[in-house]
C-alpha cells in the first residue's frame, strides 16, 4: 500500500509541517509536489521489490500531474527505508522533529 497526495509547499497548514524548512528552490515554481505519507508492505511480501515498484509507479503519477518533486520522510532509525530511498535517487534535505519529539529524515527526489 502506498498513500500520497499532491500538496503545495506554499500553502498555510493548521498543523506543523517540515515543508517550510526545506529549501524553496527545490520545489517547482507553483510550490506543488507529491507527498508520500504512507508506504507499507505486509511482512510476508517484503524484500521482493514491491516497495521499489510502488515508488517507481508513483513517479509516473507525479509526471502525469506535472509535478517534478516527490517528498517523503521516515524516522531516523529506519535505516532500511532511508537506504531504499537513497538507492532510488532520493536525497536527505532535513533532519529533526516535525510535530513531536521523534527525529525524522525528510527526503526528496527531483524528477526530470
Amino acid at each position: 500500500m502506498i498513500m500520497y497526495r499532491i500538496n503545495n509547499r506554499d500553502k498555510s497548514y493548521p498543523w506543523k509541517t517540515a515543508f517550510s524548512e526545506i529549501d524553496r528552490t527545490l520545489f517547482q515554481e507553483d510550490g506543488r509536489f507529491l507527498e508520500i505519507f504512507n508506504l507499507w508492505i505486509d511482512s510476508d511480501y517484503r524484500r521482493q521489490g514491491l516497495a521499489t515498484y510502488l515508488k517507481l509507479k508513483l513517479e509516473e503519477e507525479a509526471v502525469k500531474h506535472k509535478v517534478n518533486l516527490i517528498y517523503t520522510h521516515t524516522e531516523e532509525h529506519n535505516d532500511h527505508v532511508i537506504e531504499l530511498n537513497k538507492k532510488l535517487g532520493y536525497e536527505e534535505v532535513r533532519r529533526g522533529p516535525i510535530w513531536d519529539s521523534i527525529v525524522r529524515i525528510s527526503l526528496v527526489k527531483r524528477l526530470k
